[in-house]
């Protein structure tokens, strides 16, 4: 085994540009099966003269997935359908062998439940940092070879964690290292101009963590002026807390204000402070949506989302593992470093109850959580290497393509069995944005030209987001075979983007056969902290080949009284809980609006138009509530909501 001082020179050295995918091939390529440009193999893997699995009808029961897996802690990424879940549907639809394609893979969640399965997975996607994601999660190395080589890399990086993040316990005054540093911004008053530090002032501490919250409006410690957090202008911002883990104590953790030693060691250190000889992307926010809050906040390029000795460490570690000679090993620990995104950066929130959200934009919190970044590789090392301990995969071929889905022309037609997938939800995520910090370190880029989003900055609306899906599912129909099946996991609260989907969907030659709500059991970041932003996906069952139009248009008055017999007809039978429980905050249970208005919209998108959003959807369950006698404002014990169906919703909040 390689030792840990043993690090030879890179093979063949990288420039410090970013690289569009297919100009060159790239050491993280290893053919046939991941390809970073668009791949010549995946027609090997097809069986033209195979037929498919005879159905007739869609799955018709509603799906329940979770999402604390192995699986789904390994790598974030924005979006995940739990594998768990797709593997019910592709059992249900395929046998073993039959070819599975995912048009818009994400981190490759479908090949791992085809893999799980014996089915041939065909991933394709547009984000070069999707698709490696996606290679490694097919890709399972033996977990102990795994972490021997982490274990190398830290023992060989204990004199530089000591450097950037030495400590002494505040306990019992050992010197060790800070596991995270609390940094707070200071804030001005719009009425008296006195400038305050958030953390003094927002912070409300108390003795269970679930109690503990930075409130985002308090009174102005000058004037006394109610002050809304959201609205107040930032000028620097300061360490105010520091958490360590070692204690002669043995105490979990020990937090403490920075002592003068601490505050030294973090103004000695800056970006200049870096060797030369340690890359790292410079990368410069290019103008759109989500990259605009980072240039909002004075960060202008990708190097600018570390503190300096969080950049230093990540470089450190980046040129160790891309120069580890194992090329399969070299993969996951660049796999590992990857997987800590935006934890380790300025856009990491402080949370009381810890942890750190998956969050879709690049807002800079007041409040920000840096952690140390050697301890965050290894906590993140062991569970990856838990999920390579419980990766069972049928042996079997699989296929990774980084293209766009609007040209699948390496594939024949009618050569695919199935079609999974789960498109972007409208303007929901810009992946071509938020893929940038991953994107950088890798040296590639999305080329978002046919990236189908709603996104001002690239000049796409409602009708090119409609028309870059119907290229797509015109494709899909083209290569699946004659009678085939394609199911659409997607959620959205506008009618508008429903609308877009399912003209898209009929104009590609598909007809929705059948829906049902596929439940996560958990949020993302946006689902977790919006007042109930619709969290349940629809699952849409559609045939190819079927002539039957979907969508008519109905009346507005006319949609109206449906939905609100709908909402009668599900309230008064009773025979569900419609209630969000808060996990980690005190907080009042919640109305679960969104968990209807998925139900109505699974009732309703097979046969019309979507003609009201969630903002409309949401009123109208308020008038039919008092109706009928409940309450959705007040969620008590003895609530009627209560004493139906008794599969508890809960948020992180």
């Amino acid at each position: 085994m390689q030792t840990a001082f043993q690090f030879p020179s890179l093979e063949q050295p990288l420039d410090r540009n970013l690289l569009p995918p297919g100009t060159r091939v790239l050491p993280l390529d290893d053919p046939p099966e991941f390809y970073h440009g668009a791949s010549p193999h995946l027609a090997e893997v097809v069986e033209l003269r195979r037929l498919p699995k005879p159905v007739e009808a869609p799955l018709a029961q509603d799906i329940t997935a979770g999402k604390n897996t192995y699986v789904y802690d390994a790598h974030t990424y924005h979006t995940k359908v739990p594998p768990q879940g797709i593997r019910t549907i592709l059992e249900y639809y395929t046998r073993p062998g039959d070819v599975v394609l995912d048009p818009f893979c994400g981190s490759g969640m479908t090949g791992v439940a085809a893999m799980e399965t014996g089915r041939v997975p065909i991933l394709v996607d547009l984000s070069p940092a999707a698709t490696f994601i996606a290679y490694n999660f097919l890709t399972p190395v033996d977990a102990e070879s795994y972490m021997a080589a982490v274990h190398a890399i830290r023992e060989a990086s204990r004199g530089l964690e000591e450097r950037l993040y030495g400590t002494q316990c505040p306990l019992c005054g050992a010197p060790t290292v800070c596991s995270y540093t609390v940094w707070s911004y200071y804030m001005v008053c719009s009425r008296c101009a006195r400038e305050f530090q958030l953390w003094d002032v927002a912070r409300d501490q108390q003795a269970r963590v679930r109690d503990s919250k930075i409130r985002t409006e308090f009174p102005c410690p000058g004037c006394g002026v109610p002050l809304v957090k959201r609205h107040l202008r930032r000028t620097c911002r300061e360490p105010v807390l520091i958490g360590s883990e070692h204690c002669v104590r043995r105490q979990k953790e020990s937090t403490a204000p920075p002592t003068a030693r601490d505050l030294e060691l973090i103004a000695g250190i800056d970006y200049g402070s870096i060797p030369e000889d340690l890359w790292y992307p410079t990368a410069p926010f290019p103008e759109g949506v989500n990259t605009q809050q980072p240039v909002a906040a004075g960060i202008r390029s990708v190097d600018q989302t570390y503190t300096a000795r969080n950049l230093w460490a990540m470089a450190y570690l980046w040129d160790v593992a891309s120069r580890w000679r194992d090329p399969c090993l070299r993969r996951k620990l660049l796999f590992t470093l990857t997987s800590l995104y935006q934890r380790v950066t300025v856009f990491s929130e402080f949370r009381f109850w810890g942890g750190s959200g998956n969050i879709a934009n690049y807002s800079v919190p007041a409040i920000m959580n840096e952690q140390n970044v050697f301890l965050a590789f290894e906590r993140k090392a062991r569970t990856i290497s838990w999920y390579l301990e419980s990766a069972r995969f049928a042996p079997g071929a699989f296929r990774i393509s980084t293209q766009s889905s609007c040209d699948l022309g390496q594939l024949p037609d009618g050569s695919i069995d199935f079609v999974f997938t789960d498109p972007p939800f409208g303007g929901n995520i810009n992946y071509s944005e938020m893929n940038l910090l991953w994107e950088s370190w890798l040296r590639v880029r999305t080329h978002p030209a046919e990236e189908a989003v709603i996104n001002k900055v690239q000049g796409k609306g409602h009708t090119e987001y409609s028309q870059l899906l119907q290229r797509v599912f015109r494709e899909v129909c083209r290569v699946l075979k004659e009678g085939g099946w394609l199911v659409v996991v997607f959620h959205n609260s506008s009618r508008q983007v429903w609308n877009d989907l399912q003209d898209a969907l009929q104009g590609a030659g598909f007809h929705i056969r059948g829906t049902q709500t596929f439940d996560k059991r958990h949020g993302t970041f946006k689902q977790f902290v919006s007042a109930n932003a619709v969290g349940y996906d629809l699952v849409l069952h559609c045939q190819k080949g079927k002539s039957r139009a979907n969508g008519l248009r109905q009346s507005l008055s006319g949609v109206k009284v449906r939905a609100r017999e709908f909402v009668e007809r599900t309230l008064a039978r009773g025979d569900r809980e419609y209630v969000i429980r808060y996990l980690h905050v005190a907080r009042d249970a919640d109305f679960d609006y969104r968990r209807l208005y998925a139900e109505w919209l699974a009732a309703t998108v097979r046969e019309e138009h979507i003609r009201l959003s969630f903002d409309e959807f949401q009123p109208l369950v308020d008038q039919v509530a008092n109706t009928l006698g409940i309450r959705v404002d007040a969620i008590v014990p003895d609530h009627p909501l209560l004493r139906g169906h008794t599969d508890e919703t809960t948020k992180d909040a």
